[in-house]
């Protein structure tokens, strides 16, 4: 396929001036267009061509401002395009794999064959260590520059979405306190949503606080989490848990210089999920558990009727003491029939009947 980007002053101009031309230029074999939300007349052009055409998979569209370009899409090309969500490089996509490793094996009927994949797939991974790969993070850019500059990239690119990109999402009143506030989201991920706490640190309304998040959910900076519950009547916490996208961008954020705690483990581990789920998310879900005074499960996925607990964490060394957590929720829970606890260790096992233990390399 052809390849133009609207960065381009040249193709820009042509695209504004002349957006019928462009495309003809283009040729008829496909083509990418990225930065499609700076020509708006391209867009119409585009719907001309395709309802002509009805070519399925004609043009693969692109843009870093993400509200910018659902809505111009959504307004342009109804019901004419397919939307994908394009998140920081997984752990797979930087070994160059074909395709997601996925997590639907973990849900089949037989511990021996899961057990087999997980020893598989750690084979073909290695061993891995989460701080190395919490440093290193997804972003395209900042994985071309040296390790050392990293961290200043995604800082640099914290604030300016916080003094200029913001805007095109959401009016902000105080563009130094918002960021302060995704800084302080970032130093959060891997953590319960408490708006009212964020309202309390912040001194801002906690209307205000909801509304920022949803234009960090909307710009795809950060992942909302919902908690599971079978029904209202259950005493469950309803809180969403909060993750940055990406685990470097969440250091940079928080100014620290290395992850310290088993959150940025979590978060790599729910990038990977996010991405699983997006795949067929009429068939899929992902939320998380939490009794109140009780036991808490990092991660539910769901797959059609059945659901799987997984819980995270960082030891080197788990046994079956670390999974009663995972006990519970499948006591209380008929449909699902197994659980996983990723963690350092690289013993693949059973702990005890329906609960597995696999390192976390075994999976992303």
């Amino acid at each position: 396929m052809a390849y133009r980007t609207l960065d381009d002053r040249d193709v820009r101009d042509q695209a504004l001036a002349d957006p019928e031309g462009l495309l003809d230029d283009l040729g008829q074999e496909g083509a990418v267009i990225d930065e499609v939300q700076r020509a708006p007349n391209l867009l119409l052009a585009l719907k001309s061509t395709v309802d002509r055409e009805q070519k399925l998979g004609r043009y693969l569209l692109s843009g870093s401002n993400q509200p910018k370009v659902a809505h111009a899409l959504a307004d342009s090309l109804l019901g004419r395009t397919g939307y994908r969500t394009l998140r920081p490089l997984t752990l797979g996509e930087q070994r160059y794999d074909e395709k997601h490793r996925g997590w639907e094996f973990l849900f089949g009927p037989d511990d021996k064959i899961v057990l087999d994949s997980l020893i598989e797939r750690a084979t073909t991974s290695g061993e891995l260590d989460w701080h190395e790969i919490a440093r290193t993070g997804g972003f395209p850019r900042a994985l071309a520059a040296p390790p050392n500059q990293r961290l200043r990239i995604l800082d640099d690119y914290i604030q300016t979405f916080a003094h200029r990109d913001i805007r095109e999402v959401v009016g902000i009143e105080s563009v130094d306190r918002f960021e302060t506030f995704l800084r302080l989201i970032a130093t959060r991920t891997a953590q319960e949503l408490n708006a009212s706490n964020l309202s309390s640190d912040l001194g801002t309304p906690v209307a205000t606080i909801r509304r920022w998040v949803d234009a960090l959910v909307r710009s795809y900076l950060v992942e909302v989490i919902p908690a599971y519950h079978r029904n209202a009547g259950r005493r469950v916490i309803k809180a969403p848990k909060i993750y940055m996208v990406d685990t470097a961008l969440a250091l940079a954020a928080s100014r620290a210089q290395e992850p310290t705690g088993g959150f940025y483990l979590e978060t790599a581990v729910a990038g990977d999920l996010c991405v699983w789920r997006d795949e067929a998310p009429e068939q899929r879900a992902l939320h998380h558990w939490r009794v109140p005074n009780g036991p808490e499960v990092d991660f539910v996925l769901g797959q059609g009727k059945l659901l799987l607990p997984v819980e995270i964490k960082t030891s080197g060394s788990v046994d079956s003491s670390d999974a009663h957590h995972l006990r519970r929720f499948r006591t209380d829970n008929s449909n699902a029939p197994r659980a996983v606890l990723l963690s350092c260790d690289p013993y693949i096992r059973v702990l005890t009947d329906g609960i597995i233990a696999a390192p976390w390399w075994a999976v992303i």
